[in-house]
């Protein structure tokens, strides 16, 4: 179990690297973020951008582990 410090940590840590998620998985898509994060609110549908987040979403997983 995590200190209370080291909880805080993990989640800074979390957060710094899900900063700029949607512009990275734009950028390797060469798509706009709007879009990405349109995707990513259930307002368009894009297979190929669903699971391009999900597999940044599993690279910032595997860095916290």
């Amino acid at each position: 179990m995590l200190s209370k410090t080291e909880h805080d940590k993990a989640l800074l840590k979390a957060h710094k690297q899900h900063d700029g998620l949607y512009r990275r998985v734009a950028k390797k898509l060469g798509i706009v973020p709007s879009y990405v994060s349109r995707v990513v609110a259930g307002k368009r549908q894009d297979e190929r951008i669903r699971r391009a987040i999900l597999d940044e979403l599993r690279k910032i997983q595997r860095l916290l582990d």
